[in-house]
């Protein structure tokens, strides 16, 4: 329905011609409340279940703080740097315990991946980075490299089992020929 809105809104900048500051963070709200139902889909699913990890609680907890804060900015317009970076912190805390939810429950606990460690370390570098304002280059290419490496080790595992997959597929196709 968020969706549906912000096209709705979309829309109706294009027929009016114009874009004001109301409809714009209309738009970011709609946005907004798309991503976080999105990213809490994984840990509210696994709310529903009796054997409720704590860490989707956790999840479902910062990802509504993150959702508050950042309705707050969009329509307080705060200008203060504390209640942005808190807000930063507070959203990164957010997306990954929402994955970290859901990697709980599939594979039976969070440190059994070293991806996961890896989103960790991460997760960690972004917070104190952020809250110490931390702008010296080495610092964020340290935490570059960790995102990198945790993307790496999300997206390989599945896209060498599909290329297996492929292979296998066309091995036997040959084979029959």
């Amino acid at each position: 329905m968020s969706l549906t809105a912000a096209v709705a809104v979309v829309i109706m900048m294009a027929v009016l011609g114009e874009y004001t500051k109301t409809r714009g963070r209309m738009l970011l709200t709609a946005l907004v409340l798309a991503a976080y139902f999105f990213v809490t889909l994984g840990p509210i699913t696994l709310a529903k279940n009796r054997m409720v990890p704590a860490m989707a609680w956790l999840a479902y907890l910062f990802g509504g703080a993150a959702l508050v804060l950042i309705l707050t900015g969009t329509w307080g317009t705060p200008n203060s740097d504390a209640f942005w970076k808190s807000t930063a912190i507070v959203t990164a805390l957010g997306l990954g315990l929402a994955y970290f939810a859901v990697v709980d429950y599939v594979q039976g606990g969070v440190t059994r991946n070293h991806g996961n460690v890896t989103l960790a370390v991460a997760l960690a570098l972004v917070a104190v980075g952020i809250a110490a304002g931390i702008n010296w280059p080495p610092y964020w290419w340290v935490f570059t490299v960790f995102v990198i490496w945790w993307l790496a080790a999300v997206f390989i595992p599945p896209v060498l089992l599909l290329a297996r997959r492929v292979q296998g597929r066309w091995s036997r196709t040959n084979a029959s020929t």
